[in-house]
């Protein structure tokens, strides 16, 4: 079984055995686009492969090799062993080619995570595909936080999964406020929208989560890691919970057991944020 999840950012499961079609399949006999793989970049627990030369010294993978500190740090989890393949192209186009040839069924994303069980009873391969583009930074932080939490829990909720991506792809300046979706939800919350945990819960398939399912899973997250000490030390058990059993049951239970209208703390919790500045994205030097 194939777990996916993807920069955009969405979840798929396959069978890698299920044949891709015959059409696909003469797709993929033509095209046979090999895995970048020249040169090679080592960053503690990451393998970066690449077919194209990257200084060694970018502050992006000392960035990068940060941010397994500060995502174990924070959710008080164990550091992880288990070795991260990161496969970069060069460019879109030949990150495309084969993406289409290796994953036929999936969309168009800019990175996918893939979390591949190599058989019964055995670890998985821990994969992220992307390409040197101008959100390379964001991508990066996103697919390896994904990668980073299934290293070491047994499974993570789809909406949790989403929403811990989101707030750790941003650098640690911002402190997980992420400006677009403070002011998208903001609209949103003025034209009657309101939040519901209990809905996010019962998602656990991408295709029923939409933009506005990911800006509120990110606002859940940054809820649990910033609003009181009660309610991070809610989470930090849940995420406790989740590396023995891939069933933990409602974190929203275990969450009114210490607030009583958590939505209603959450719309606050929006609405007070400080949005940090707007920054210009770039692409790292140093390609």
């Amino acid at each position: 079984m194939f777990i996916v999840i993807s920069s955009g950012c969405s979840t798929f499961n396959f069978n890698p055995n299920q044949p891709v079609g015959k059409e696909n399949s003469e797709a993929n006999q033509l095209a046979s686009p090999i895995l970048p793989g020249k040169f090679l970049i080592r960053v503690a627990p990451y393998v970066f492969l690449s077919d194209f030369e990257i200084q060694k010294d970018l502050p992006l993978f000392d960035e990068l090799a940060k941010l397994r500190d500060q995502v174990y740090t924070d959710l008080k989890l164990p550091e992880s062993s288990t070795m991260i393949q990161v496969y970069l192209f060069e460019d879109r186009e030949k990150y495309d080619k084969f993406m289409v040839s290796k994953y036929p069924k999936l969309p168009s994303r800019r990175a996918f995570f893939v979390a591949q069980t190599r058989g019964v009873g055995r670890s998985e391969d821990l994969l992220i595909y992307t390409y040197w583009g101008e959100r390379v930074q964001q991508d990066l932080r996103h697919e390896l936080t994904h990668a980073l939490l299934h290293s070491v829990l047994k499974d993570v909720p789809l909406w949790l999964d989403e929403g811990l991506a989101e707030y750790y792809e941003l650098s640690p300046d911002k402190k997980g406020i992420n400006r677009q979706h403070v002011e998208h939800l903001r609209k949103d919350l003025n034209n009657e929208f309101r939040p519901d945990l209990i809905r996010l819960e019962l998602m656990d398939e991408v295709g029923k989560m939409n933009r506005a399912e990911y800006r509120e899973s990110w606002a859940w997250v940054h809820y649990f890691l910033h609003s009181t000490p009660e309610n991070k030390r809610v989470l930090l058990a849940f995420m406790q919970i989740l590396r023995e059993n891939p069933s933990p049951g409602s974190l929203r239970e275990k969450l009114i057991e210490v607030i009583q209208l958590p939505e209603s703390e959450l719309q606050n919790h929006i609405m007070k944020l400080n949005l940090p500045s707007a920054e210009k994205v770039r692409i790292p030097a140093g390609s």
